[in-house]
């Protein structure tokens, strides 16, 4: 069995300075993009996402695959 060799989450979309937003159970957050790195678990690349977090005011670690890029015209429509 080949296994993909890019890793568990969504890098091609964004880019470091990108508005995006995520969710955790019942909050959503919203946060300019620093980075993206990988690291591998469970034998698979996953992709983690450095965010400063506009609520916190701190940066957070988020999985890249729960990002959600903010459009540039609208603040209130999310694209995947």
């Amino acid at each position: 069995m080949k296994i993909h060799e890019e890793g568990l989450g969504r890098t091609m979309k964004f880019e470091s300075g990108d508005l995006v937003s995520w969710t955790t159970l019942d909050e959503r957050y919203t946060g300019v993009l620093v980075g993206i790195s990988s690291r591998t678990v469970g034998g698979r690349k996953v992709k983690n996402a450095l965010v400063f977090c506009f609520e916190t005011k701190q940066n957070e670690k988020v999985l890249a695959i729960n990002l959600k890029r903010v459009p540039k015209n609208d603040e209130e429509v999310l694209e995947n």
